[in-house]
């Protein structure tokens, strides 16, 4: 008896949540800010942000998104969010990430070469996203080619 009664409720909230449309993913934009926050005779702590816009009428708060990185297949690290971030309905918005990378990785790369050509840049892992406290884990699965050069820095 009590499911009868929760079930309505249930399907009034949902539809309240998603709207009339089917939910959109939302659409990359660009990557900035990409700058070294801190660095050691170890490893280097590094920060971009991602943008995105938001399709959807309505807003959601991103909590937590996770992702390893690679940059033309070389593996640069772990990168996580730093803030939680409220999106807007029909609107951009920043996720801004940041990560460890050993000194080693970093000198093995040629920054000067690879600042002015096309890099792939891979990112795979998951985001949390949700309203009203309700939170769902997606994944992020992002390859594109990128100018380094061409990326604003922080």
């Amino acid at each position: 008896m009590r499911w009868k009664l929760f079930s309505p409720i249930l399907l009034l909230a949902c539809l309240t949540f998603t709207g009339c449309r089917k939910i959109q993913d939302p659409e990359f934009k660009r990557i900035d800010h990409l700058g070294i926050k801190n660095w050691s005779f170890q490893n280097a702590t590094v920060g971009f942000s991602v943008t995105y816009f938001n399709p959807n009428n309505f807003g959601v708060s991103v909590k937590e998104a996770e992702a390893d990185v690679y940059l033309d297949s070389s593996y640069l690290g772990k990168f996580t969010q730093d803030s939680t971030v409220d999106v807007k309905g029909n609107s951009d918005f920043s996720i801004p990430f940041s990560g460890t990378i050993s000194l080693q990785t970093a000198l093995n790369m040629n920054l000067d070469s690879l600042a002015r050509k096309d890099v792939l840049l891979k990112a795979d892992g998951f985001v949390k996203v949700g309203k009203a406290g309700i939170y769902i884990t997606r994944p992020i699965h992002y390859e594109g080619l990128h100018r380094l050069d061409e990326i604003r820095l922080q």
